[in-house]
């Protein structure tokens, strides 16, 4: 059930994952719609094409699973490994080493399985951090709260418009904290969103330096196509005066006479 192609080195010794975790991460990938069937783990994640399109279910915009297409050779997935570990899996901070790579490419038993691991636990971290209480200071508010209502019957309770005062004072403070949360949850998003941006810039202008390139071949080319169709004229010209001036000379000469043997 390995499909070993060559080329890549013996797998690492690594820690063994128990059947808990094969089970829940196999669990975690049923709910993405894949583009075709798991029937071999393994080989089918060995392309790429599968772990981008997992990626891809819960980072929409960090994956463009069109650059990564199925493949058998050994080569061919390397190189989608490495697009993949150079463009998304490092932003997500969970790079992969050459040789985890070539695992992956060798079919070699759970090494996909340890790369789905780390993603999910990058997704379940991703998902705490959004559900996490917005402050701590929200927690102590009622603490707070509770002081004035103790000392309520020993003081001289405050005018209104003191109160009025107080009250704006403590609201804003969760407020500002609640949007700098809200701010810090969606940092990574905002960075993967720029780097996209710059590499598609990028993408452009190396795109228009080879638009450039072309049509100044296409303009030389042009030119030496003129070029050609001059010489083929002159040709053609000297041709036909060759040709004209031979004519005449053989209309004029006279018909050779044939040599008879003498009789003797």
């Amino acid at each position: 059930r390995a499909c070993f192609f060559g080329g890549g080195t013996m797998p690492a010794k690594q820690k063994d994952l128990t059947d808990e975790e094969v089970q829940e991460l196999y669990a975690f990938v049923d709910q993405v719609p894949l583009s075709r069937p798991k029937r071999n783990f393994a080989r089918d994640f060995s392309d790429g094409v599968l772990f981008a399109e997992t990626i891809a279910y819960f980072y929409p915009r960090l994956v463009e699973v069109h650059n990564y297409s199925a493949a058998n050779s050994f080569t061919q997935k390397m190189y989608n490994w490495s697009t993949l570990n150079k463009k998304v899996l490092r932003k997500l901070h969970m790079p992969m080493s050459q040789a985890e790579m070539e695992d992956v490419c060798n079919c070699v038993p759970m090494a996909v399985e340890r790369q789905v691991l780390k993603l999910q636990q990058v997704v379940e971290q991703g998902e705490q951090q959004r559900s996490a209480p917005p402050s701590s200071a929200s927690h102590r508010a009622p603490e707070m709260e509770r002081v004035p209502m103790e000392r309520a019957p020993m003081e001289r309770a405050p005018p209104r418009s003191a109160q009025r005062e107080v009250v704006p004072v403590a609201a804003p403070s969760p407020t500002r904290s609640g949007v700098r949360l809200a701010g810090d949850r969606f940092d990574l998003q905002r960075e993967v969103d720029t780097e996209i941006l710059v590499e598609k810039e990028q993408k452009i202008q190396d795109l228009r330096e080879t638009v450039e390139i072309l049509e100044t071949k296409v303009k030389k080319l042009e030119q030496l196509l003129r070029l050609k169709d001059a010489k083929i004229v002159a040709l053609s010209t000297k041709l036909e005066a060759v040709a004209g001036g031979d004519a005449p000379a053989a209309h004029g000469r006279a018909p050779a006479q044939p040599s008879w043997p003498s009789r003797n």
